[in-house]
């Protein structure tokens, strides 16, 4: 990854000051959490089967609807480091608990609190990434955040796998006899949160900046209810913040189909086994780098953050569009490759532009209703592949595709289109200026130029 002209490298970002113990704290702790993720999923399918790794990953993604707002008021009222060290550290204390789950209520209950306090340190961690570098910094420092949240999914994976391959661990016997083998990976994710909280202990403190009535007039000495109703009013009022967290959350719909219909596309319609979805989805995380790279490499020249977000959205949504009419691993790759590429770049820039809009005592707010509608856009989409997909293959009408499983990545594609264009259509008289300066700078450069020919004519006239 390259950074702008005139901006800190890479290398700098993440080995110096504090956005750099911010940053690994950000990637150890996340990569505990991959860890959790695919030890719990396997643990709620030996308990109950399909059935218990839905309850499994919807009790990660109901809470965000409740507690989101409640979060995004603590945010901006408290220390937003002291907030992450408790999620952090809580984390660390409570995830051992998944050791001794063996019902799926169990399993569910300590999955929710474990969600809970993770969304306490979500919000304050998107905060204040402005606080600890330069606004030159701000695109590469997101993208750096982006690749410490998901980059790290392959790495939480292979250490799974490495721990499930290891001795098991019993504790005298106490541990019940089906989750020993993932005894030691829920052990280890303890250890990761740790680390990460007394990584972020040695960070300054980033207590919210001094309110002022001119920027939050509603909060200022007032209760977390009139924070609460303050945010509300920010979002309501101010157009472009409010259209991007609803383009976003929408884009999220789209892609999310993915996620459950990706392996029976590959599968079903493809006719190619794990070694070929293997391929597809290892396409889309290169195309994400790609796409991150690129937008960090030339932040500097990518000003309207908006309309870059746009384009990268639509970009995206033509890709799994496409990718969802191909017949061949290889065609399906090559068009998640571009998908992946708008989407990382989408993300960076998205989180970038809200970052620039929003003041400091409002971000955390913003970021909670951010988080909780794109969990809405992505439950949706999980819950409503399946039987949407069931429901299309019982209808017989020529212009659908024989295989439904298409129509549903299709129509995803379509929604990510139609997500960024919504976006672009919004910015029309953005655009039309920008091309109207473009014309008037064209047009002053041509009458510099006329002006500077006319005055060599009329000195070669003069001295004929």
């Amino acid at each position: 990854m390259t950074s702008t002209p005139g901006s800190s490298s890479v290398v700098a970002l993440v080995s110096k000051d504090a956005f750099a113990r911010f940053w690994w704290a950000a990637a150890i702790g996340s990569t505990g959490d991959w860890i959790t993720i695919f030890a719990t999923i396997a643990v709620a399918d030996r308990i109950a089967g399909s059935g218990g790794v839905l309850a499994a990953i919807l009790s990660r993604v109901l809470p965000g609807l409740f507690f989101g707002p409640i979060v995004g008021v603590l945010t901006d009222r408290f220390d937003r480091r002291k907030l992450i060290m408790i999620a952090d550290i809580g984390r660390g204390l409570f995830v051992g608990f998944l050791i001794f789950a063996d019902t799926l209520g169990l399993l569910v209950a300590i999955t929710i609190g474990l969600e809970v306090l993770a969304l306490l340190g979500q919000s304050p961690r998107a905060a204040v990434v402005p606080r600890l570098v330069k606004d030159r910094d701000l695109v590469v420092a997101n993208s750096l955040m982006l690749a410490a949240a998901y980059g790290t999914a392959p790495v939480g994976a292979a250490f799974n796998w490495l721990l499930a391959s290891l001795p098991t661990v019993t504790l005298g016997g106490i541990v019940p006899a089906g989750n020993a083998e993932f005894a030691l990976a829920f052990i280890v994710d303890a250890g990761t949160f740790l680390m990460s909280g007394f990584l972020v202990a040695t960070l300054p403190g980033l207590r919210v900046k001094a309110r002022s009535p001119e920027s939050d007039p509603d909060s200022v000495g007032g209760s977390a209810f009139d924070d609460l109703r303050a945010g509300i009013r920010f979002l309501w009022r101010n157009r472009s913040v409010r259209r991007l967290i609803i383009a976003m959350t929408t884009a999220l719909f789209g892609g999310g189909t993915v996620i459950v219909l990706g392996p029976p596309f590959v599968e079903e319609v493809l006719a190619a086994g794990p070694t070929g979805f293997f391929a597809v989805i290892t396409t889309l995380g290169v195309g994400g780098v790609l796409g991150i790279v690129a937008v960090s490499a030339y932040s500097g020249r990518l000003l309207n953050r908006d309309v870059v977000f746009g384009t990268c959205t639509v970009a995206s949504g033509i890709g799994l569009a496409a990718a969802s009419m191909t017949n061949t691993v290889a065609g399906a790759s090559l068009w998640m490759l571009l998908m992946g590429f708008g989407g990382g770049a989408a993300y960076v820039m998205g989180f970038t532009h809200l970052h620039e809009s929003v003041g400091d005592e409002m971000r955390g707010r913003v970021f909670s209703t951010l988080f909780a509608l794109m969990r809405v856009g992505l439950f949706v989409a999980m819950a409503l592949s399946v039987p949407v997909r069931s429901a299309f293959g019982r209808i017989d009408a020529e212009w659908l595709f024989s295989q439904p499983t298409r129509t549903v990545l299709l129509f995803g594609g379509v929604v990510m289109i139609g997500a960024g264009l919504g976006i672009l259509w919004s910015l029309r008289v953005l655009l039309r200026n920008a091309r109207l300066g473009e014309g008037m700078r064209y047009l002053i450069r041509e009458a510099s130029r006329a002006r500077r020919y006319g005055s060599r004519t009329d000195d070669e006239s003069g001295d004929e």
